[in-house]
């Protein structure tokens, strides 16, 4: 029998690397700790007409793999939607938001080099069932913080 190779792993989301990140609920699977900086895979959550402002990337490529529901993507100039078994790739620099059109909508983002991971644990508290029950809108201060937060990731905002 094959051992795994040093480094070899296996994670679920659960209690340990599941964040509330906005109106999202973000689990962390691999973390750049895992990969020496070179990648990151985030199990992503949300809820219906959920997404982020449209932002761009400055210093890593992402990419989407929808699991469930349907979400309608803009990328540059264009805006089209992704379901089940869709791949999505978001080079860095490229202006990006997604919005969900479906009751809700699970998919994995992977950015590369990572960050997008250090990004999620920074801004989002740790998640306990149910939280996403109690989701308002972001308030002033958390926008703020949104900023401060991604400015620090070289994340910026168009139009913001």
């Amino acid at each position: 029998m094959n051992k795994p190779k040093a480094g070899a792993m296996r994670r679920k989301p659960d209690q340990d690397n599941t964040y509330l990140f906005m109106t999202d609920i973000n689990s962390i699977l691999v973390s750049g700790e895992d990969t020496n900086g070179e990648f990151c895979v985030v199990h992503v959550s949300v809820r219906e007409n959920d997404g982020p402002p449209l932002h761009v990337h400055g210093s890593e490529d992402e990419s989407f793999y929808v699991l469930e529901g349907e979400i309608e993507i803009t990328l540059g100039d264009d805006k089209f939607t992704a379901g089940v078994g869709e791949y999505v790739f978001a080079p860095r620099g490229i202006p990006h938001t997604f919005k969900v059109k479906s009751e809700k909508a699970r998919f994995l983002v992977t950015a590369y080099p990572a960050g997008f991971d250090s990004f999620v644990k920074e801004l989002g508290v740790p998640y306990e069932e149910g939280m996403e029950a109690n989701i308002e809108p972001p308030t002033p201060e958390l926008l703020q913080k949104l900023m401060e937060v991604s400015n620090k990731y070289n994340i910026s905002y168009p139009g913001l």
